[in-house]
């Protein structure tokens, strides 16, 4: 789901050796440089406060401001070069277990003299972001002077995927502040305009320990969710509303409509989210899913923020899939939005989602807007 993004981050992203032990990342990381092939000399890692993922994944680095990057040695000596005065490296060695931590003045400059001086002769490997501006692999590249620089992000995109036991438990747990968020939204909605309710929910979230929180609500009666950018309008029913908080690096996503009248839109979209509950499992397709959710909406439209029946959430708020259509069936041990939703006019829509692990037999539900 596109969402108006933050032009600083301002959550709690410092490191916590209780919430993500170090052993945690060594595992990540020997996981990481397993995957590389033996010809790269070493691994460029980008992120930055629209996607870092893959930083977090190794480091728990998340940029509060433009970008940062991780050099990873291939015996696992780890650099990052992060935006801001040497002053302001202080508290960006807070966010990471890594111990070097550098401003980041000239990227490619920085790229190079690493190279040199800790990376042997060979090419190097490059896990980056579709977020990357489009000038800069090519500024890296022009840096290194002929030596190689290997995008492997294809490959190691599919350890993002995959979710560890803590990154399971860290998943649950972001699913119950989306319930707290979720909730506060409702306990506002009976009397009190939908942006006074998507700020009470985001408050909640704050509380509850996100880092981040992104809330998109109606901007009328049963519209789609968009970003709040209007004045207050008082309240809406039906109000419709995208939340999604991020926790301990881990992302949770919701739909919720909420009203107090009955609507077929609504009716239909619940038959249509269950019928997908009931459906999914380990190794069911994203087709399979889908011809369940149109049956139950019994000829209403498909809502256009519910054409992706599944996407993958973890450190990104929606996975890259090893497919290019997306995700094509269930994998056990990942973690599932599955949306649902109908439309019928500009003011009558409705939609529902759910956060989802499969199993052989069915589903673990972490979080549901059925309740």
């Amino acid at each position: 789901m596109r969402v108006t993004q933050p032009a600083v981050l301002v959550g709690n992203y410092d490191w916590s050796e209780e919430l993500l032990p170090r052993a945690e990342y060594d595992a990540r990381l020997k996981q990481v440089l397993g995957k590389l092939d033996s010809s790269l000399s070493g691994l460029v890692i980008y992120g930055n406060k629209i996607d870092n993922a893959a930083l977090a994944y190794v480091s728990n680095f998340a940029p509060k401001i433009e970008s940062a990057m991780a050099l990873v040695t291939k015996d696992g000596k780890v650099r990052i070069h992060a935006a801001g005065s040497p002053q302001m490296m202080v508290n960006a060695k807070r966010l990471t277990w890594v111990e070097d931590v550098r401003p980041q003045r000239d990227a490619a400059k920085h790229i190079a003299e690493w190279a040199e001086e800790a990376a042997g002769q060979g090419p190097l490997g490059f896990w980056t972001t579709d977020a990357i501006p489009a000038d800069l692999q090519p500024r890296f590249e022009a840096a290194l002077n002929g030596r190689k620089l290997v995008d492997v992000s294809a490959t190691l995109n599919a350890l993002l995927r995959e979710k560890s036991p803590l990154a399971l438990k860290l998943s649950r747990d972001a699913c119950g502040v989306l319930a707290k968020s979720v909730e506060a939204m409702k306990d506002r909605f009976n009397g009190e305009s939908g942006r006074e309710a998507a700020t009470a929910a985001a408050r909640v979230a704050a509380d509850a320990g996100a880092q981040d929180s992104r809330i998109l609500i109606s901007l009328s009666k049963g519209g789609t969710p968009t970003a709040i950018d209007y004045p207050d309008g008082g309240k809406l029913d039906p109000l419709l509303s995208y939340v999604a908080v991020r926790y301990a690096g881990y992302w949770a996503e919701g739909f919720v409509t909420l009203t107090s009248m009955t609507h077929e839109t609504v009716t239909r979209t619940q038959d249509a989210l269950k019928a997908m509950l009931a459906t999914a499992k380990a190794g069911t397709t994203v087709s399979a899913l889908r011809d369940a959710a149109q049956s139950a909406l019994s000829g209403l439209a498909v809502h256009p923020a519910a054409r992706k029946v599944a996407v993958g959430v973890g450190l990104m708020l929606e996975e890259s899939e090893a497919e290019p259509g997306g995700v094509a069936k269930l994998e056990a041990g990942r973690i599932y939005s599955l949306r649902a939703g109908a439309t019928k006019s500009a003011s009558d829509n409705a939609l529902l989602s759910a956060m989802v692990v499969p199993k052989a037999d069915g589903v673990d539900v972490l979080w549901s807007a059925l309740g």
